[in-house]
This record gives structure tokens, sequence and C-alpha cells, in this order.
């Protein structure tokens, strides 16, 4: 279908590592092709640790076609997908926790079980110069994209709440550095430290923050959760019992963000994996071995899900 849509619109990408971005991609690639829309063309964009990274993308200019060719091999991009997003084990990880500030607010039910979990964790210690080089360069050295409302979506660690970086009422930081902040991936990825303040993943909190929408100058949300799934899956094994379990939670906060959206007006566009995605995924979502799976299965069931959605 094509799209003469002329109301204001926001694109929200969600977290989900190097799997979630690889599905993403696909699923973006099929929405422009049925909405007959540029994706860069959203109004306000917004991004949670591996759509942090994509949102950086398509506000400094980057097209669809450009990351999907990428993940495909079919051109040079810069990121080489088997070792800059780190291997499907974390590095060792280095001294103290991610967040001891966002332990004691769980314990004060201030914050989520999950947020007060993640604080609990170590420190990672992938090394980040990769992600930094591939948004120097997609930016020109800049300190921020083009796009003029981008908002990359952290978690500071001693108030445990959300910051949008780029959000006029966010501290001013480098694209890089808010990236890094947004793709903080407990125990994977270090803490970002700027200024005093400490910021970690943003989907700690939430895996869209779609919610930060309610009150915007936009009529339409579409929103990508590669880490939410309203059609799960059974399996037998423990650790992929783990992971939908932290997805069916996660689910839970995208349900209530999506009614917050619609309570407040606005049309929503909810694109997640479906069963077969699922089963490309398995339970490392940090494993760049299963992206070609997921990318190559997200490019078949997309079509479905996007079609589905926009009835």
């Amino acid at each position: 279908m094509s799209d003469n849509h002329t109301h204001r619109r926001a694109l929200v990408l969600g977290c989900g590592g190097v799997a979630g971005a690889a599905w993403s991609i696909a699923t973006l690639h099929q929405l422009e092709r049925q909405l007959d829309w540029d994706a860069r063309d959203a109004d306000v964009l917004i991004g949670t640790s591996a759509g942090a990274v994509l949102a950086a993308l398509l506000g400094s200019g980057t097209r669809v076609d450009q990351l999907l060719a990428c993940q495909e091999h079919r051109t040079r991009c810069g990121w080489d997908h088997d070792r800059d997003s780190g291997g499907a084990l974390p590095p060792l990880p280095g001294i103290g926790t991610t967040g001891p500030g966002l332990v004691r607010k769980g314990l004060r039910r201030q914050v989520s079980p999950l947020t007060a979990v993640s604080g609990l964790m170590p420190r990672g210690r992938l090394d980040m110069t990769p992600f930094r080089r591939l948004i120097d360069r997609a930016t020109n050295g800049e300190r921020w994209v083009t796009h003029p409302a981008t908002w990359l979506m952290a978690v500071d660690t001693d108030r445990g709440t959300r910051v949008a970086f780029g959000h006029p009422d966010a501290p001013s930081i480098p694209m890089s550095d808010a990236v890094c902040a947004s793709y903080g991936v407990p125990a994977w990825c270090p803490p970002l430290t700027l200024n005093g303040r400490r910021y970690i993943d943003g989907g700690v909190a939430s895996p869209t923050s779609a919610d930060i929408l309610v009150d915007a100058d936009v009529e339409d949300v579409i929103i990508l959760a590669p880490m939410a799934s309203r059609t799960l899956d059974r399996s037998a094994s423990p650790l992929i019992q783990i992971e939908r379990g932290v997805r069916r939670y996660m689910t839970a906060i995208v349900d209530r963000e999506v009614a917050l959206l619609e309570r407040a007006g606005k049309r929503v566009i909810r694109l997640e994996p479906g069963p077969a995605d699922l089963r490309a995924f398995g339970f490392n979502m940090m494993d760049p071995g299963r992206r070609h799976r997921v990318l190559n299965t997200a490019l078949r069931t997309s079509p479905g899900t996007v079609s589905s959605a926009l009835r």
C-alpha cells in the first residue's frame, strides 16, 4: 500500500542487540515499501540501545537500503558484523557493578525490578571504539546528526530516570557518546560517565520508551520492538525460557506504552517479531552468529508482519 498520510509521524526503534538490529532493518525495509515512505522523513526518531545506533544512522541521512546492503555484505560499510559488536559472550567483566544507585532505588520501589537488577550486574568491558568510529563517520565528525529530533534513550544510574539525549530537556553531549550510553548493555558494554553522571542502556527501563511521545506533536507512532512479542513460542530449553520470560516482561511494558499513546489520541503501528523470528533469535540476542538467520527470516516474515500492522 502507498502512504499519502500528511500527519506528523514518529518512528520508535527498540532495543534488541545484534539480532534485534538485523530484524529491525529487514522490517524497516518492508515498512518503507508498503507505506511508500522514507524512514528518514519521520518527524521524530527515538532509539534505544541497538535502536539508538539505527536512529543515529537514519538521523545522519543513511538510507534503510544502505543498512540492508551492509547487513547482506553487498557493500562495504565500515562495520564488521562479526567482530565490532563483540562475540556471542561478553568480555570478562570489570571491577564493580553497573549502577549501585539503581539497586537502592529498587529496594525503595522507585524503579522497576529489571532496572534494579541491571544495577547489580558487573561493569561491561566491550571496546566501544567501533561504535564511535561508525557514528563519527556517519555524522562527518559533527556533534549531532542533521535530523532535528533524534532522541536516544539511556538511564541515569543515580537518579534511576530515563534520559532522551537530543531532546531539548536533556544534557547536550556528542552523538557518539549518546549512542554508547544508550548501548551500555549491563555486564556487556561499559557505562558511560559524563559530567559526573553515569548512564547505561535505556532498555533496562523500557524496550522502546514510546510513552515519551504521549504529549509530543505527532499523530502517528510507528514502534519496532524486537524485544516484545504477543505470540510467544514454547521451548524446552531453560535458556530460551529465561529469554522468553524477559521478553514477556518487556512486552507488558510496550503494551502499557501503546495504551497510553492510544488514549492520547495517537495512531500506533506496532511491529514485533513472530514465532519464526523468535526461533531464529534463539536465546542470545547478542550472538553475531545468528544474525544472518535472523535477517533472512525477517525478510521472509516482514511482509506479513507489516501488512497486518497496517490494517
